[in-house]
């Protein structure tokens, strides 16, 4: 009896380690395999978070004719609060919350479409087609709107030829509506993938009741589908917020003279070789992005975004 029983515990052995995921059992070898695991998160540490640290103590550092020279200074904060940087950055934070609400407009629908609509074989195929455009250098695909939004331009041509017009706009290019298309075209991608992401999580049986009680696509959206999807809504346009703050190359594309946002006011700093003040501006892009995440967390719980794949 004994020895069945002993038998019987042996057997159960491998069956409880089976139970055991991937991670638990990274995490306890003691062999090369735990590397795995320790060289992703010692490259983060060291050329992610590190930066950014440093970021805010060169911040408070002592500008120098060509570097700086450790110090505790708010003078590169002063110059920019106290200097017309900060009505661009105003500008460009505007801009941004434009570009957001935009792709949230555009993106989102289709996440949903895709989601409840189409096969699930045919999902992620249909989400792909959205991510190819990152792989074409983000230069010549900004360069290439300028055929299409110039005064002579193919969306010029197409509304002349329509009579919606009767002369060439020329809104469309080197204007901050022609940054906000461009900064659209740029990550709208980000929201739909994110929109798929979390509304992957989204039971289906949550669009059929929603169609049998009768419930209209507004109300639905609305009431259902936007407050389960919201943390993948937020994760979205957080990235999509913070991106359109930093990338340079939009305005100077496609807003033309005298267009700048974060990213511009970061680059003409580094170009006049104020270092502390291009590090006071990235500190204050950095604490915004962290303020932001603490208060989505706390709104909508950020983790649940990969709830799909537990």
């Amino acid at each position: 009896m004994t020895t069945a029983q002993s038998g019987e515990g042996d057997a159960a052995l491998p069956r409880s380690n089976s139970k055991r995921s991937f991670w638990q059992n990274l995490v306890d070898d003691e062999g090369p395999g735990k590397l795995v695991l320790w060289i992703p998160l010692v490259f983060m540490v060291v050329f992610f978070l590190i930066p950014l640290a440093l970021t805010l103590v060169w911040s408070v550092f002592e500008r120098t004719m060509f570097w700086m020279e450790p110090g505790f200074t708010f003078a590169a904060y002063g110059d920019f609060f106290n200097s017309g940087r900060i009505d661009s950055f105003l500008n460009s934070i505007k801009s941004a919350a434009i570009t957001v609400a935009i792709a949230f407009c555009l993106g989102f629908p289709i996440a949903v479409f895709v989601r409840r609509s189409l096969p699930v074989h045919a999902q992620h195929q249909a989400i792909l087609l959205f991510i190819l455009p990152f792989m074409i250098s983000e230069v010549i695909r900004l360069f290439a709107l300028r055929p299409v939004l110039g005064r002579n331009g193919i969306l010029n041509d197409a509304l002349m030829s329509l009579g919606l017009v009767d002369e060439p706009l020329s809104v469309f290019l080197f204007t901050p509506t022609g940054v906000v298309i461009g900064e659209v075209l740029s990550f709208l991608p980000f929201m739909v993938f994110c929109g798929f992401l979390a509304m992957e999580a989204v039971p289906g049986y949550v669009f059929e009741l929603c169609d049998d009680i009768g419930s209209g696509l507004v109300s639905t959206m609305r009431r259902v589908i936007i407050p389960l999807a919201a943390p993948g809504i937020f994760a979205a346009s957080i990235f999509i917020f913070v991106n359109s703050l930093g990338l340079f190359l939009v305005p100077d594309l496609l807003g033309g003279p005298g267009a700048a946002n974060a990213g511009t006011l970061v680059v003409n700093a580094i170009a006049a070789l104020d270092f502390p003040l291009a590090m006071a501006i990235a500190a204050i892009m950095v604490a915004m992005m962290v303020v932001l995440l603490w208060i989505g967390h706390r709104m909508f719980d950020l983790t649940k975004l990969l709830e799909p794949f537990k």
